[in-house]
């Protein structure tokens, strides 16, 4: 190798703030604590990996939840709570940027 490196540029549009909500996993208080933080990363990758709507990470200090963005219309669709409670986990109360969508 003679050291060179390729940089690459990428173009991306930001999606408005008024259609995404932010939504909190709770794991299941069941799963054992040495357990704990493999199912919070399993969880938040396979959230990733599984619908490219969505951003997900786990709450720094914590073993049971995960962070989860995404637009109002994906979390409206319920794909994202159902795969949560196959999991045996919950969604907690959502925050959206806009009030009027926000709890449905």
């Amino acid at each position: 190798m003679n050291g060179t490196r390729h940089q690459s540029l990428f173009f991306a549009s930001l999606p408005e703030l008024q259609k995404l909500c932010a939504t909190t996993v709770i794991l299941s208080p069941q799963i054992p604590e040495t357990e704990a933080k493999s199912t919070q990363i399993k969880i938040c990758r396979q959230l990733l990996f599984l619908h490219q709507d969505i951003l997900s990470a786990p709450v720094i200090g914590t073993l049971n939840q995960i962070s989860v963005v995404m637009a109002i219309s994906f979390y409206k669709s319920g794909i994202c709570q159902a795969y949560v409670e196959k999991q045996g986990a919950t969604v907690s109360a959502e925050r959206c940027h806009s009030s009027y969508d926000c709890y449905i």
